[in-house]
């Protein structure tokens, strides 16, 4: 193998992870459909969850590995640049898809649902319309990197989702990290969904208004 494709290969790793959580996730749906109600921490979903969480938290880290790899020696490559982003919008989008199809990561005291489905129809249009406007400003020849904003956006959902999963998963009891329970805290929580909302409006609008200003020079 062509030492170059490294990062390629890191992006079809997380890929197959990408499905290894979702079947995980899909576990914790099954769970619900047979008790038809919400289980919280119950045995029966904290097994298939703490195994989602790994598989998910795997592929978020390699995401960093491969493009830190990309930039650091000089393999960035056309197939890596398109295929990079679209696996990591299938990790991130389909795991919050996930959180709104099931009702076991609720907590009574949460201030609202973990994941609204107003939600994720924002997070999911905010994606193809940057996608969409990256591929025109690329027709022309220009890059279309992402941003700090982009980046940041992408952290808040990968500790979003992080959060809920690994509450699910009775990750800080299984870890002996009981210290790691605040962040299920229900303002702590709220603030990090309210925040990953924030950064995916205002970095799509960064996108579009950068996007336009690209497009008008061309």
């Amino acid at each position: 193998m062509n030492i170059r494709q490294l990062p390629n290969l890191i992006t079809a790793v997380r890929l197959v992870l990408a499905v290894g959580a979702f079947w995980w996730l899909e576990e914790v749906l099954d769970v619900r459909g047979h008790a038809g109600e919400a289980l919280g921490q119950s045995p029966a979903v904290s097994g298939p969850a703490f195994w989602a969480f790994w598989f998910f938290l795997v592929a978020a880290v390699t995401d960093w590995l491969d493009g830190w790899l990309a930039r650091r020696n000089g393999w960035v490559t056309a197939l890596g640049r398109v295929a990079d982003p679209v696996v990591d919008k299938v990790l991130t989008l389909g795991s919050l898809i996930y959180l709104a199809a099931g009702t076991q990561y609720a907590r009574p005291e949460d201030l609202f649902t973990v994941m609204p489905v107003w939600a994720v129809v924002i997070l999911i249009a905010r994606e193809f319309l940057v996608t969409a406007l990256r591929g025109l400003v690329e027709s022309r020849g220009m890059q279309f990197p992402a941003d700090r904003y982009g980046k940041a956006k992408m952290v808040t959902q990968v500790v979003y989702i992080s959060i809920a999963i690994g509450a699910a998963g009775d990750i800080p009891e299984k870890l002996h990290m009981p210290f790691l329970e605040w962040t299920r805290e229900p303002h702590f929580f709220a603030a990090v969904f309210c925040l990953m909302i924030l950064l995916a409006v205002a970095s799509g609008l960064n996108y579009c208004v950068k996007g336009a200003r690209m497009l008008a020079s061309s």
